[in-house]
């Protein structure tokens, strides 16, 4: 009787528990409707009556989360990053529409990537997949008029400081959510593979890793230029970066990240010393880590056995199909039916799972394959133009821009991730970074002059240098 009856509480007490858990989170559910909506809402409504002050940081900030903040909406429109971003396009619009003339500048490279934007976009006549080719540019057309939109706005020093500091608290937010989810949530989540990373449910592992080297890069040149507590808080910040880009377990990640830390310390001039300092430290603390090697971190990084993810079979089957439409190109977006397609022409390759290993797994042969030879050149061009354009930035300017795009291009390398919000913010920083040194640089030379429009405030004392 005793042993029946514990069994009952036992069995009572495991259903109140699922009774409790259920109950727990239909209540969460029901708060983040009625606490959630009303916020995105009145963030929109801000955002379309200030798109430079308040949409484009919130934009910014909300890049590295992509569709874990879903609202429901149908995607790939349905994230709070992406209704932030169209109502930042809509207020940008409006105001080049009724002002006649922004205060940016048609740059060099805009021609090239609105003339990408209208390739991909005609390859729907000889697309061999043309609904696939209609949504997949849609959400390309959206991040290219955007970036045209900033180029053309302008913005003042101050917001470009903003929205620095907002893309490295959306980093750090998100990093921190993966240690959260290492230490108290359970370990971090599986996915299709075999190893834990973080970044499933958000980006993907690998790109949510390419997603936070932008940030990683603004961090460590502000660690070089600031004193006291503010060195101490960005030197903070550069570790939970780190510390994120190694819990999504990306090889590729880590190879870019590093490109871009030693990017910085070549560009930098003023606290070379701190930032060299603070890479020694932290390359021995993520030495420390991977040794300890805490529920897989960093496994895929430090096992000799580990494999490309299907990334050289991937390759090879694109490089053959390569040979029938790297010049005509197969329509935008249309490499997974050409990999079903033309899997069987390349017997050496494996066999593999579904989803994400369809994906071409690089720019440059998605681009060639979907594209096209044209295509290619035009996307080899508007990326010189933009590593050429960081390049000549002067010397206060130039460290975290140049790192941010060599790093996303390099990731590029192994990644398909041209449209992916963060591979155009790595290129729309360089050219923030631009308007505001060509600002600085005409008002030097004429004290009266050079603003870069009403909300251009380069004068203010209360802000520090901007970047390294």
């Amino acid at each position: 009787m005793a042993v029946a009856s514990a069994a009952r509480s036992r069995q009572t007490g495991r259903a109140h528990a699922e009774w409790v858990t259920s109950g727990g989170t239909g209540l969460m559910l029901v708060v983040g409707v009625v606490v959630g909506v009303p916020l995105v809402l009145a963030l929109i409504l801000v955002s379309l009556r200030e798109p430079i002050r308040v949409a484009l940081p919130a934009y910014a900030a909300l890049i590295p989360f992509g569709s874990g903040l879903s609202t429901g909406l149908p995607l790939p429109f349905g994230s709070v990053s992406s209704l932030i971003g169209l109502a930042l396009a809509i207020a940008l619009l409006v105001r080049l529409v009724t002002l006649r003339r922004g205060a940016g500048r048609l740059t060099a490279d805009i021609p090239i990537w609105l003339g990408l934007l209208g390739l991909t976009g005609v390859s729907v006549f000889w697309s061999v997949a043309p609904s696939v080719t209609v949504n997949e540019f849609l959400i390309l057309g959206s991040l290219v008029l955007l970036y045209v939109l900033l180029v053309l706005t302008g913005i003042s020093r101050t917001d470009l400081l903003r929205t620095e500091y907002a893309l490295v608290i959306g980093g750090v937010v998100s990093s921190g959510y993966g240690l959260a989810q290492l230490l108290f949530l359970g370990g971090l989540p599986t996915g299709q593979g075999v190893n834990p990373r973080f970044g499933e449910g958000l980006l993907g592992p690998d790109n949510q890793a390419a997603a936070l080297l932008l940030p990683t890069a603004i961090a460590l040149g502000r660690l070089a230029i600031e004193e006291g507590r503010r060195r101490w808080i960005f030197a903070g910040a550069t570790t939970t970066l780190l510390v994120g880009i190694l819990l999504t377990g990306s090889r590729g990640g880590s190879l870019a990240v590093i490109l871009g830390l030693c990017t910085v310390v070549l560009a930098t001039r003023r606290g070379r010393g701190a930032v060299i300092a603070y890479l020694v430290a932290g390359l021995l603390f993520l030495g420390v880590l991977l040794s300890v090697n805490p529920d897989g971190v960093g496994a895929r990084q430090t096992k000799a056995n580990q494999s490309s993810s299907g990334r050289s079979d991937i390759w090879a089957v694109g490089l053959r199909a390569c040979e029938r439409y790297c010049l005509p190109g197969s329509g935008w977006g249309t490499f997974p039916q050409v990999y079903a397609a033309e899997r069987a022409t390349v017997p050496e390759a494996r066999v593999l799972r579904r989803g994400v290993y369809f994906e071409p797994h690089s720019i440059w042969l998605q681009m060639g394959v979907e594209a096209g030879f044209a295509g290619l050149l035009l996307l080899v061009t508007g990326l010189g133009l933009s590593v050429h354009t960081a390049w000549r930035l002067p010397d206060r300017f130039r460290g975290p821009p140049l790192a941010g795009v060599l790093s996303t291009i390099f990731a590029g390398f192994f990644l398909s991730n041209l449209q992916f919000k963060f591979f155009w913010m790595a290129l729309l920083y360089v050219q923030l970074c631009r308007q505001v040194a060509e600002a600085e640089a005409r008002s030097d030379a004429h004290p009266t002059a050079g603003s870069t429009g009403p909300e251009d405030d380069r004068t203010s004392t209360e802000l520090p240098p901007l970047t390294v």
